[in-house]
């Protein structure tokens, strides 16, 4: 997983050749060896099926993508919808392998909490770890000037801050579950101070909202009393500078208000883009109109080749059509989280869906361009799809073909 996360950083920000071939090669490589991982498992522990528990989440995924391939007749871009469904795809079929993976492992070994959550915890922590180190070893390649250089964003051009901040709030959030669940291991601790850490350097301020939001969400979940106070009154204390050195950058209320320019943006392309293209839109990933050009440039703000709201973003590039069967795929998601028996990975869920849904609203986001927000919500709605049951054998035969099993 902390390789999956490394696959979409721009490690070499000066040559872009190189690279794409990086971000594509890994990327096949993991596909491929969770290809491998998930038929040695499938033979190892062949008396394990996957039961579906709830369909139309992925039923409605696949329709999406489905939508996404047949506009590739009106596309005003084939080549960059083509390579962006093409990345798609590719990330939903390792999800599907990864997810399943784990679930055979919790099943063979009788887990009876979400490996998942451990495992993207821990990675969190290694990438965030690199970037730690990095700041120290290259400042000029982990940070990123912004406000005239006065304000500098770890990330740099390797990844996009709010993106990195978003990647932090994810690690930090699993362990807080981990910590719930009694699993006070000192690694819990150490992805949450690091994730932290990561998240203010990064200066992200919609990945710090989620944070909040989070922390609050599992302050409420804690038993001890005494902890829950002196939490809530540490924040209230370190309120104050959080926001005048990263909410309001330089005392700039205006910049905030606008969303950075956001607002002009959105209002453009919806007033100008699409009408033009209600129904249908202008092709998987396209939001310009012109054939000959990728980016919409925007009569009240910039020119952007994607929208910074992935919601939005469906509009433009798919439609009406898009987003109806969008918002029913969420739907779905959302009732598949709420009749949820596991506690556990109902929290999972919604320490997941929170900073996804707010980097939606500003980023790329889980339905725009290829990016980690992809992988993690098509993750988020595979823990509701499935699970593993015994189809043969009861536990003790289990047992006894496993110990024969490892024995060869």
């Amino acid at each position: 997983m902390a390789l999956r996360i490394s696959s979409y950083f721009t490690l070499f920000p000066s040559s872009i050749g190189v690279t794409r071939v990086l971000k594509i090669g890994l990327r096949i490589i993991l596909t491929g060896a969770s290809v491998l991982l998930y038929f040695t498992l499938k033979n190892r522990f062949g008396q394990f099926k996957l039961n579906w528990k709830m369909a139309l989440p992925m039923f409605f995924y696949l329709m999406y993508l489905l939508l996404g391939i047949i506009s590739l007749l009106w596309s005003t871009g084939k080549g960059f919808t083509t390579l962006q469904l093409g990345m798609t795809i590719e990330t939903m079929i390792f999800s599907y392998l990864f997810y399943q993976i784990i679930v055979i492992f919790e099943a063979a070994y009788g887990i009876k909490r979400s490996l998942y959550i451990r495992i993207l915890a821990r990675s969190v922590f290694w990438v965030g770890l690199a970037f730690i180190i990095g700041m120290f070893v290259n400042p000029d390649l982990f940070f990123r000037g912004t406000h005239g250089g006065e304000v500098q964003r770890l990330g740099g051009f390797i990844i996009n801050p709010n993106e990195l901040g978003m990647v932090a709030v994810l690690g930090a959030s699993m362990s807080y579950i981990e910590v719930l669940n009694k699993q006070n291991k000192v690694y819990n601790y150490l992805v949450i101070i690091s994730s932290v850490a990561v998240l203010l350097l990064s200066q992200s301020r919609s990945s710090l909202g989620a944070f909040v939001l989070v922390s609050g969400i599992y302050v409420l979940l804690m038993d001890n009393y005494f902890i829950k106070v002196s939490i809530i009154a540490g924040g209230v204390l370190v309120a104050p500078v959080v926001l005048n050195t990263i909410v309001f950058k330089q005392g700039d209320v205006e910049e905030v208000m606008s969303m950075t320019g956001r607002l002009p943006f959105w209002t453009d392309l919806i007033t100008v883009a699409f009408p033009q293209r209600p129904i249908l839109g202008y092709g998987f990933m396209r939001i310009s109109p012109n054939s000959f050009d990728d980016k919409f440039d925007s009569v009240h703000a910039y020119a952007a080749s994607m929208t910074h709201n992935t919601f939005v973003q469906v509009l433009i590039n798919l439609g009406l059509v898009g987003m109806f069967i969008v918002i029913l795929q969420m739907i779905t998601t959302f009732y598949a989280i709420t009749i949820e028996r596991d506690k556990w990975l109902k929290y999972a869920a919604i320490f997941q869906i929170i900073p996804l849904m707010i980097n939606s609203a500003t980023e790329f986001g889980i339905f725009g361009e290829t990016n980690y927000g992809i992988m993690f919500y098509q993750m988020v709605f595979l823990m509701f799809t499935f699970h593993a049951m015994r189809s043969k054998n009861n536990h003790q035969e289990f047992w006894e073909l496993h110990l024969k099993n490892k024995s060869r």
